[in-house]
């Protein structure tokens, strides 16, 4: 009986503790929902340079220099780097310990693998043209050395040299996100598929864990960072949300923490109900029309220029964008001026309708006028307010110049494919800055910038001031060289710049740590959920 008892006590007990377990609050699990304006074309790091992707990159891989939630240039997988005097020779010490999640050491070979690999032929990566300062950059992509001759070194484990062919002040900027490291064992055993979920390796704060082409990528804490332990969300998912439409909709009923732009026509709404919301900073933007100078007429600068003079960049900001952007007669924003003196166009001071007849009497000179219309398609993804844009582009050019456009629009990544490949006569892009230098925006009409270079553009004088720019260590110098390449690109035209971009974002007021900045770039890994 006494034994009966206590077996009766015990189950009391064990019962009593289920209870307890069973209805004891669980944590919520830390996920920041966020929006990304369109789906990823490439998880790999060199074979990309949309930023749409690149945001989720920076969350998976950290390079040898990051950036803190302020976007300042700060120690990454490197802790330190010595400069040589004549601000050629980098050499970087990488953090002592530091793996990869598979939970191989991470090491300098893996950097000069990966610098390597981006400058090979091979790859085809778009980006390679931005790391030509690295001695012998430019020769190994262009296959005319191997890429055994690139000049980064991996001296030991830990310590990596890099040797430029001219002092490059924006260096350590630049390698934030130029070049990752990637993982050459998972490469060489899967292929291009060593970026899919169950093959992918990183070194950064997330790793992949689920990727629903069209729909969301799904990342989670890496607790085989170097800094896991201050990386307070457990995932990140990032939803394509190039409808802004839905995006907002989404937002507005709580399934989207942050939205990275919406609708124009819902500006006035969210100024007056969703103020504290809202966050609005001038970023290292531009926002253009690109013209395929290897397609007639547009291998005419002439007309290219009429259809720049055309557009009334006053009025698509203020009644179209209506977002703060700022009208651009320049390539380069604000934010990369620093001792830089614009090239504006010529055309600024001129009233729109002086700009007009300016325009018609181009026109005239290249043999269009009511007797032979010039006649082409303007392309633009599909989105709200660049479909807005285009119409009231189209309009412009319509009543300004009486030419015949015709609008078509298409999915980001089907956009980027066709003009990657020429396949475009007329279209609207845009470009974010790599760096705060000038050149991050120049760049784009160097002819040997094939991956960025839509426009097609060759021009042997522009080129030839470009690359004196780079080899010059004389700041004044630069600039000068710089803004005599960016007279040409405003005289001639291959790209059209509209606006300066304005990043527009809805954040809920629970996610703590994302800091507005002039880069556009906020890490996961200092971002925080305080839900009421």
């Amino acid at each position: 009986m006494k034994c009966s008892a206590r077996l009766r006590q015990v189950s009391h007990y064990v019962a009593l503790l289920a209870l307890l377990f069973a209805t004891a609050p669980v944590a919520a699990e830390a996920v920041f929902h966020r929006g990304n304006i369109g789906e990823p074309d490439s998880l790999d790091p060199h074979l990309t340079t949309s930023g749409y992707a690149t945001n989720i990159i920076f969350d998976m891989f950290i390079g040898l220099t990051t950036v803190d939630a302020e976007a300042n240039v700060v120690p990454g997988a490197a802790e330190s780097w010595t400069i040589s005097e004549d601000g050629k020779t980098y050499v970087f010490t990488l953090r002592d310990g530091m793996v990869w999640s598979d939970g191989t050491p991470v090491t300098a070979s893996d950097f000069e693998y990966s610098f390597k690999r981006m400058l090979d032929p091979a790859t085809a990566s778009r980006g390679a043209p931005m790391l030509y300062m690295i001695e012998n950059g430019r020769p190994v992509n262009a296959g005319h050395m191997s890429s055994d001759e690139l000049s980064v070194t991996a001296i030991d484990d830990r310590t990596l040299e890099i040797r430029l062919e001219a002092p490059t002040p924006f260096f350590l900027e630049l390698i934030v996100h130029r070049c990752f490291p990637v993982p050459r064992w998972a490469i060489e055993a899967h292929g291009r598929e060593w970026t899919r979920a169950e093959n992918i390796i990183v070194n950064g704060a997330f790793t992949l864990e689920e990727w629903v082409p069209q729909t969301s990528v799904k990342i989670v804490r890496n607790p085989s960072f170097f800094d896991a332990e201050s990386v307070e969300l457990d995932s990140v998912v990032y939803y394509t949300t190039e409808d802004l439409s839905a995006a907002f909709n989404r937002y507005r009923a709580g399934e989207l923490d942050m939205v990275i732009s919406f609708p124009p026509s819902q500006f006035d709404w969210i100024k007056e109900n969703l103020a504290d919301d809202l966050r609005m900073t001038q970023n290292l933007g531009l926002e253009y029309i690109t013209f395929n100078t290897t397609k007639p007429p547009f291998d005419d600068p002439r007309v290219r220029l009429a259809l720049s003079m055309a557009l009334d960049r006053e009025t698509l900001t203020a009644r179209v964008m209506r977002g703060g952007e700022k009208p651009s007669y320049s390539l380069i924003p604000e934010g990369s001026r620093v001792g830089y003196e614009p090239a504006f166009a010529d055309y600024r001071e001129l009233s729109q309708p002086e700009r007009n007849a300016r325009a018609k009497a181009l026109l005239a000179d290249a043999g269009y006028g009511p007797d032979n219309p010039l006649s082409f398609s303007f392309r633009y993804n599909s989105q709200e307010v660049l479909r807005r844009v285009a119409a009231a582009a189209a309009a412009m050019w319509q009543r300004g110049l009486d030419v015949e456009v015709s609008l078509l629009n298409s999915d980001l990544n089907v956009l980027n494919a066709d003009l990657r490949n020429g396949d475009y006569e007329v279209a609207r892009y845009q470009w974010f800055g790599e760096h705060r230098d000038p050149s991050t925006f120049l760049y784009l009409l160097e002819s040997d910038a094939v991956g960025d270079n839509h426009s097609k553009y060759s021009n042997p004088e522009y080129d030839r001031l470009m690359q004196q720019s780079y080899a010059s260590a004389d700041i004044p110098e630069r600039m000068r060289l710089m803004r005599d390449a960016e007279r040409i690109a405003m005289d001639e035209a291959p790209i059209a710049p509209l606006n300066y971009y304005v990043s527009k974002r809805l954040v809920k007021p629970f996610v703590m740590g994302l800091e507005d900045n002039v880069r556009g770039i906020n890490l996961g890994r200092y971002v925080s959920i305080e839900r009421p």
